[in-house]
């Protein structure tokens, strides 16, 4: 990652989004309505001012999340997060062995995020703080069919808030896309096995009323997952709002929403250059929102839902399996 980084700054390019103009990005979201930053993108934990922009964002009401991958989040790093006021961690977790977790990311690092995790809920009980909590996000691949309901366990034992399940996407630039030779994706003789998995996951999150909380997928949704794994899924069973519930700024200040970077530019504009609500009410984002709408490709990415639309689902549900 850091290697990474140094070679791209060594090219000219830029890789964070200089303080300036993150503030500005801060102060409109909250001017346009927007209720919660996703500090996203490398290891926000390595830029040296991330503590002050959510302060900054905490400062305007805003509630803030933090994608990391957990290495990094050492003593002061958590100390830093309860000054700050971060409200959630998001943390990856795609296995609940370390031989699986490293064939998938690479990196021997399960157990030190396993650690670190600890070490922020002994601070928070210490401190009798409740935030930040942490979410995982386990990606659904071939590798780890087998180990899915372990990682259930695995965030449950770590006191984790939640979990949420989506399916892996072939090409990141394209999500449209479903490719039966991409290494992460199922093949045709290991459906059987997906399938009696997802049987686990729903089974488990009917056993009680926490577990049901604990796996934030709807039943419906953990349903689905099996068909797209089969290419069966189809966008009249799941609408996307990746166009309405949330946009994408990098690094350089260009916007974007959720189309095929392979056959449009993708951005629709620069926060540097133009306001908020200017490019969000834009005939270029319009366009887009068009395009995001006549997608036949639903890819069960977490940013193409409404939440609330799941949980009022979810309330009707617990009434029924609990006789609330």
């Amino acid at each position: 990652m850091y290697e990474q980084m140094n070679f791209l700054e060594r090219q000219g390019v830029q890789v964070e989004i200089d303080s300036d103009t993150f503030r500005k990005i801060i102060k409109e979201s909250k001017e346009l309505g927007v209720s919660m930053l996703l500090f996203i993108g490398g290891e926000p934990f390595i830029r040296k001012d991330i503590f002050d922009l959510v302060a900054y964002a905490k400062s305007f009401g805003l509630a803030t999340s933090i994608v990391t991958n957990g290495v990094l989040l050492s003593e002061n790093n958590v100390n830093k997060c309860f000054e700050a006021g971060v409200d959630y961690l998001s943390i990856s977790i795609d296995a609940a062995t370390e031989k699986t977790f490293s064939k998938i990311r690479g990196e021997n690092i399960l157990e030190a995020i396993v650690e670190n995790i600890k070490i922020l809920n002994r601070l928070k009980k210490k401190t009798n703080r409740e935030f930040p909590k942490i979410v995982t996000v386990c990606t659904i691949m071939d590798d780890n069919l087998e180990e899915l309901l372990d990682v259930v366990l695995l965030c449950k034992s770590l006191e984790i808030e939640r979990v949420i399940f989506q399916p892996v996407v072939a090409n990141n630039i394209d999500q449209t896309q479903r490719s039966s030779i991409f290494p992460g994706f199922v093949p045709e003789e290991r459906l059987g096995i997906l399938g009696k998995t997802i049987d686990k996951l729903l089974q488990y999150k009917k056993e009680s009323l926490q577990n049901f909380d604990f796996i934030a997928n709807s039943l419906r949704n953990l349903e689905l997952i099996r068909k797209y794994f089969r290419n069966k899924l189809t966008s009249r069973e799941l609408s996307c709002y990746a166009g309405y519930n949330r946009l994408q700024i990098i690094q350089e200040g260009k916007l974007y929403f959720c189309v095929s970077q392979q056959k449009y530019s993708a951005n629709f504009g620069d926060i540097k250059k133009d306001s908020l609500k200017n490019l969000w009410f834009s005939k270029k984002a319009k366009f887009y929102r068009k395009l995001i709408k006549q997608c036949r490709f639903p890819c069960l990415q977490w940013c193409s839902y409404r939440d609330e639309f799941d949980e009022l689902v979810g309330m009707w549900q617990k009434r029924i399996l609990f006789k609330q």
